[in-house]
């Protein structure tokens, strides 16, 4: 999906942050890096709008790291760490674990296994920095506790679950760290069948390599192994993708992947059946899809 008018606040506020955090203090250079920022936006605006909101917002990471010479290469570390530790005391808060997700929540009689996981794992894409830089335990805690209340499209679910189980190969496209804690669980039970997709560079606060082992994953978790993009995009773009991670993305039978970013950049590939998974966020892509904010989405490319 392309981006809009509307797109330019949360862009502004991403270029902003940037270059607080890229220039380490030095307010000429903060000053600087916002306002390439700034033009990098109207020039968006001027040739109308010609790519996905997660290219622009590369292109000032790009801007960002080149006015400061990547003083600071990865602006979100601290984020990446927090937003895992932030959901690794929500998994204790909430008792739950890899093996079993739901052993406090078994009242829910009518609520099968695979949809209590994936509840989980689509709540878990709250934990995003670049969309609420201010989040806190209790608002990531509250939207958690409704993650079995909010309304769910049931033949979706049902409709995953059947095309999970009859692949023989998953490519899993992470997307935020402290997510993908939750991500394993409705994982777990697919091991054997997946490989896991990251992020190559830097992208907000997305899980690249360097990532994976702190959120719970063993270099032996998944049978298919990690496969990187190569690329910074917090998204997923074709084109500027490395080799090994298009060749994973043709031979797998199945695609699952995680929050908004993945689903701006291909929503509209048709090459292969894509499961778009995520909370449903910012003004844009609920108008898009005709949903409320904070819905659970289940979206099912074909």
């Amino acid at each position: 999906m392309k981006a809009c008018l509307d797109c330019l606040p949360c862009l502004a506020r991403n270029a902003i942050d940037l270059a607080r955090k890229s220039a380490r203090g030095d307010a000429a250079l903060e000053a600087e890096i916002a306002r390439s920022g700034m033009e990098i936006l109207g020039c968006a605006a001027a040739e109308g709008y010609l790519l996905p909101p997660p290219c622009y917002a590369r292109q000032l990471i790009n801007n960002a790291l080149e006015k400061s010479g990547s003083a600071v290469p990865d602006p979100w570390a601290q984020e990446k760490e927090k937003s895992t530790e932030l959901a690794l005391k929500l998994m204790g808060q909430m008792g739950l674990s890899a093996a079993d997700p739901s052993a406090s929540l078994r009242e829910k009689g009518s609520m099968s296994d695979f949809e209590r996981r994936l509840r989980l794992s689509i709540a878990g894409n709250v934990l995003d920095f670049s969309i609420y830089s201010d989040l806190d335990i209790a608002a990531a805690m509250e939207t958690m506790a409704t993650a079995f209340e909010k309304p769910v499209d049931g033949a979706a679910v049902a409709e995953l679950k059947r095309r999970m189980d009859e692949a023989t190969s998953i490519l899993w496209i992470f997307d935020n760290c402290g997510e993908a804690v939750f991500d394993r669980l409705l994982m777990e039970p697919y091991r054997d069948k997946l490989t896991l997709a990251v992020r190559g560079k830097p992208a907000f606060n997305d899980v690249t390599r360097a990532e994976l082992e702190a959120s719970g994953f063993s270099p032996d978790f998944a049978k298919g192994g990690v496969v990187s993009n190569d690329d910074g995009v917090p998204g997923v773009v074709d084109s500027t993708c490395g080799e090994k991670f298009r060749m994973a993305f043709s031979s797998a039978d199945l695609i699952v992947a995680k929050g908004q970013a993945n689903f701006e950049t291909m929503n509209e590939r048709t090459d292969k059946p894509i499961a778009f998974l995520f909370l449903a966020k910012c003004p844009v892509v609920c108008r898009a899809i005709g949903a409320e904010p904070k819905t659970i989405q289940v979206i099912l490319s074909r």
